[in-house]
């Protein structure tokens, strides 16, 4: 894996602070649906032309044939898609779980978590990483 700096591990963490600011899980239950199907036809289109075609990613080994990558690409795509909707449910909750303690601005706050944990996680993992 390529060495982040510090720099691009702090503009991810405020990207990832922005993003929670989001109240996705007040969005309809048709746009969270549809986000969460997209999101899976997204990835599990992904992996399939990644297992057929690992010349796109630049990989040497060999194609996977088409049924099986088929299969794996479906996993994965409603094994995201459930995850987020799981997602959309658990934001809610934590920002339910937020107002009934009476935060003031619990999207802020979850924000702000957001972009700390990005950025902790971050720092953790840098320290594991390994020269290529």
């Amino acid at each position: 894996m390529g060495k982040q700096s510090p720099r691009q591990s702090l503009a991810f963490a405020a990207l990832t602070g922005l993003a929670s600011i989001v109240p996705v899980g007040r969005a309809s239950r048709g746009v969270r649906l549809a986000v969460g199907a997209a999101s899976g036809v997204l990835a599990g289109g992904a992996t399939y032309v990644a297992l057929t075609r690992p010349d796109v990613i630049a990989a040497s080994r060999e194609p996977v044939p088409a049924p099986q990558s088929g299969a794996v690409g479906v996993g994965v795509g409603a094994l995201v898609a459930g995850t987020m909707v799981a997602g959309f449910a658990i934001d809610r909750a934590f920002e339910q779980a937020l107002v009934r303690r009476n935060v003031p601005h619990p999207r802020l706050v979850l924000g702000v978590a957001g972009a700390v944990l990005s950025y902790a996680l971050d720092v953790i993992d840098r320290r594991f990483d390994t020269p290529d």
